[in-house]
């Protein structure tokens, strides 16, 4: 293999390595916003609780994360 490609294979793997680590890191955040900070309830009643919205988003950004991890 070129040490062309090489580089650019190692910097793939560096910028994978950087988003799902990233997306690790946000998804920690809003859980942990969720579940910690005291939400005021909101005004209109179709819309979802603050709390369980950060909470799934959360959830579901450490999915994706994840999933970046495994596909390196």
């Amino acid at each position: 293999m070129p040490d062309g490609m090489q580089e650019d294979t190692v910097e793939n793997n560096q910028r994978f390595a950087l988003r799902w680590k990233v997306m690790l890191a946000l998804s920690t955040v809003l859980i942990a916003l969720g579940i910690c900070v005291d939400w005021s309830p909101s005004q209109d009643t179709s819309l979802p609780d603050t709390s369980s919205f950060l909470v799934i988003l959360g959830v579901l950004l450490g999915l994706a994360g994840l999933l970046t991890a495994t596909r390196r």
